[in-house]
């Protein structure tokens, strides 16, 4: 795929430090197609966003292509049946680009300013025609870059002047004489064409205003639930009025935005803010190129506001619904319904932390819910997706960081096996829900590349102690790293003794076995109590040690949990890592009703 064919771009220098130019160039290429015929297929790439439109109509509804990756390693394309828009005679192709991860321009403490890959937008393109290519992208194309998109950055927001957008500018009948020609990518990033199979990131639903609040410099609209995605506006006001919108997921009492102190990892930007410039007259419009999280929408600059006005749109990957529960407390079909919100709105080409204020793919949060997200929902092919990059992103030494895919943060921050197991993770889920042990197979060689660089990571007393912790916990962690780790390599091991299995390498299976008990062994002696008990007396460690079978005899341990969970009269005293396994343990030693009371706990 593109063997003979280029990425293009507009024909302007590429200064890195400049903040100002961040507009999404316009392209435009008229051609023929004599002869009738029976099939037409596009296939695309466009870093970092790209739309197209062929006479006129979008080629496809699907929204934030090419998915995200590590630019160098991958690049992802996708392929569209256009035969009900091809026309025999004259044709016109038309593209507009923005610079989503590929190009952002501002300071974060996650570094993407200073990514390797960094340029202006660009795109590839060949369009075949029952099976043989009639057209590609190539410096034949004209280029516009006066857009109507005057600023674009996917995790701060889209400018939009509508004065200078014209709607026929995607059809034959466009008069881009004066456009001059688009230039051939004399720095195309290296990475490999890859098809991107999964499900694409869509306009999934509307939540309508359910009812305003007049503030002093706007009007705050609530739309009633928290989602990812854009605002959709409707105004009806004269050329040049600016309309100002900002998105936050709460209030303060006093009616402001509460941004939860997220503003400043945006020391260079406005956080969440799109703005239109308005034409005359009607006009309705979403961001393209930008998405936020939120609830609620504070829109500055609309004269004669009105519920109908705003709309929140939730946009997410397109992934099916697999699962319902209904039960008869209402608390705990609220909880299942906001999990199911929460996932939505965090699958963007990867599983993400938050909609709002990174939109990273967190190794360690995802290592801990990518069970919940297969079961769920159907994101089988997403998480083979995110397999690659997670593969892409590791370093020759073995060693992962904390966020995938990465510019190249997060080796000295967010890894060690609480994040670095979603290698193993992936693939193990991917066997139990689809029965495929390919993803087993293919990753092995990646998991004994981990595997060594965590053995590499053992300190003098034999423990791996870098890494995050029991993130988050509600007080304080008394967990120590070292035990957390060692649980964590251990699940590791027996994933890799699986794939090894899987593969019919019996003398790697014959090897990790050897490794494997030696291991348990280790940690018996390091964390175990001669009366059976965990030595480390916390939720999480107990938890971790029953879910994962590390012992003899359940019974000390599931009395140790119980007295646990009683003394924190039934609320949980953990961290991410632990929570993840507590409610499982609770169920394996036979007190679901512990569970069900510390899911259920108030106040």
């Amino acid at each position: 795929m593109f063997v003979k064919t280029s990425f293009i771009k507009a024909d302007i220098p590429f200064v890195p430090s400049d903040k100002q130019n961040c507009y999404a160039p316009m392209f435009r290429r008229v051609f023929n197609v004599d002869n009738s015929f029976s099939k037409a297929e596009i296939a695309v790439c466009g870093l970092g966003i790209a739309y197209y439109y062929l006479n006129g109509r979008l080629i496809s509804p699907d929204l934030f292509t090419a998915a995200e990756s590590d630019y160098n390693k991958t690049l992802w394309y996708n392929v569209y049946d256009v035969t009900a828009l091809l026309q025999k005679g004259q044709n016109v192709l038309a593209v507009i680009c923005g610079n989503g991860y590929y190009n952002e321009i501002f300071k974060t403490p996650w570094d993407y300013d200073a990514a390797p890959w960094r340029d202006h937008p660009k795109f590839i393109l060949e369009l075949a025609v029952d099976g043989k290519t009639i057209l590609r992208s190539d410096d034949s194309w004209c280029c516009n870059t006066a857009s109507p998109v005057t600023y674009n950055q996917l995790r701060s927001g889209e400018h939009f002047d509508a004065r200078l957008y014209d709607p026929a500018w995607t059809s034959k009948d466009f008069n881009d004489h004066d456009w001059p020609n688009a230039i051939c990518d004399n720095t195309p990033p290296s990475g490999t064409f890859r098809y991107c199979d999964c499900e694409p990131i869509r306009e999934c639903g509307e939540y309508k205003a359910q009812k305003m609040i007049e503030v002093d410099d706007g009007v705050i609209f609530d739309i009633g639930q928290n989602i990812s995605g854009y605002v959709r506006i409707r105004v009806n006001q004269q050329a040049g009025d600016l309309i100002s919108i900002r998105y936050a997921e709460q209030l303060n009492d006093d009616n402001t935005l509460n941004f939860n102190n997220m503003l400043r990892f945006y020391p260079d930007s406005v956080f969440a803010c799109d703005q239109l410039i308005c034409p005359n007259g009607p006009f309705t419009w979403s961001p393209r190129f930008a998405y936020h999280g939120f609830r609620y929408i504070k829109v500055s600059g609309l004269k004669n506001p009105s519920l109908d006005a705003v709309s929140g749109i939730f946009v997410h990957q397109d992934v099916a619904v697999r699962s319902e529960f209904n039960c008869s407390d209402e608390l705990v079909n609220r909880l299942f319904k906001i999990g199911q919100m929460a996932v939505l709105s965090n699958l963007f080409w990867k599983p993400t932390d938050c909609p709002t204020r990174e939109k990273l793919g967190w190794a360690n949060d995802a290592q801990a819910s990518c069970e919940q997200m297969l079961l769920n929902f159907d994101t089988s092919k997403l998480f083979r997706k995110w397999l690659q990059d997670v593969q892409d992103a590791m370093r020759a030494d073995g060693a992962l960081p904390g966020i995938i895919p990465t510019s190249g943060w997060g080796f000295n921050w967010g890894n060690g096996p609480v994040s670095e197991g979603i290698l193993f993770e992936i693939p193990y889920r991917l066997f139990l829900t689809d029965n495929d042990t390919q993803p087993l197979i293919d990753s092995y060689p990646a998991m004994k590349r981990s595997l060594d660089w965590f053995r590499s990571q053992k300190n003098d007393q034999g423990l791996i102690e870098y890494g995050l912790c029991d993130w988050a916990a509600p007080n304080p962690t008394k967990v120590p790293l070292g035990f957390i780790n060692e649980v964590l390599l251990i699940k590791c091991l027996k994933i890799a003794r699986l794939a090894a299995g899987k593969a019919g390498l019996d003398a790697d299976v014959k090897a990790l076995d050897a490794e494997l008990a030696s291991q348990e062994q280790d940690f018996a002696k390091r964390f175990m109590l001669p009366d059976g008990r965990c030595a480390v007396n916390e939720q999480s460690a107990v938890a971790m040690v029953i879910y994962h079978g590390l012992y003899k005899d359940l019974a000390p341990l599931k009395a140790q949990l119980a007295e646990l969970v009683e003394a924190a009269e039934f609320r949980h005293n953990c961290g991410m890592v632990g929570l993840r396994h507590l409610f499982d343990a609770l169920t394996i030693c036979g007190l679901p009703d512990y569970a069900y009371r510390v899911i259920t706990a108030k106040g």
